[in-house]
């Protein structure tokens, strides 16, 4: 794997570099310390993020000019947003490699899914929006809000997947209300859920402790 060693500057077009900016927004604002990792190859780049539902999170954008060598960058999730420009010229200066988040160090396969199931993003908000206001609820007079959190989304959802996938997906923008198709695949070691807007991965080992599960606002 090819991994810049300096600063690198990478074309979008306009409406991309928008869709962008969003998207580090909302990283940015659920997790200020988070961590990206940024991935440009041929004419594409993948953002992947690693948000506190103990999942990992993908957008796919085209570039105005492909890359010449690949690109493989870690950086803080404020500081690649800083690097943006979605107006004029739109761009993306890639600042050099630092040490990232360690949920993003093993990155999901990119072949062999398997049992492929359909379903309409519309379907599925309702339970992800009910099992937030569930939490919210029960959580004031919870003892405990961690347990209650981790009950809550381990629960399983729309192809097998936990809510907190569900969930992670409806924060980021990725699950709306509307027709749009989602699709929910597996393979050994890994769950995915594909929407229009982006992918949510999840890995399905069984955890060493009690995992650490956060509650969206």
């Amino acid at each position: 794997m090819a991994t810049s060693s300096a600063a690198v500057a990478v074309a979008l077009p306009e409406h991309e570099a928008r869709l962008l900016g969003a998207h580090l927004d909302r990283l940015a604002a659920w997790e200020p310390q988070g961590h990206v990792r940024i991935v440009a190859r041929g004419g594409s780049i993948g953002v992947f993020a690693a948000p506190p539902m103990r999942v990992m999170s993908f957008v796919a954008l085209p570039l105005t000019h492909p890359v010449g060598e690949e690109v493989d960058v870690s950086a803080r999730t404020v500081e690649i947003r800083v690097g943006l420009i979605t107006e004029g010229n739109p761009s993306l200066l890639l600042p050099e490699p630092a040490v990232g988040s360690p949920g993003l160090a093993l990155l999901p396969p990119m072949e062999g899914w398997q049992l492929p199931i359909h379903g309409v993003s519309g379907d599925i908000v309702p339970e992800v929006d009910a099992a937030v206001a569930e939490f919210r609820r029960r959580a004031a007079m919870a003892v405990d809000a961690q347990a209650l959190a981790e009950q809550i989304w381990e629960r399983n959802s729309f192809g097998g997947l936990p809510l907190r996938a569900l969930h992670a997906a409806r924060r980021l923008g990725f699950l709306t209300d509307d027709a749009s198709r989602v699709t929910a695949c597996t393979m050994t070691g890994w769950k995915r859920l594909t929407t229009v807007r982006g992918q949510v991965f999840v890995r399905t080992h069984s955890p060493t402790k009690r995992p650490d599960l956060s509650v969206v606002r």
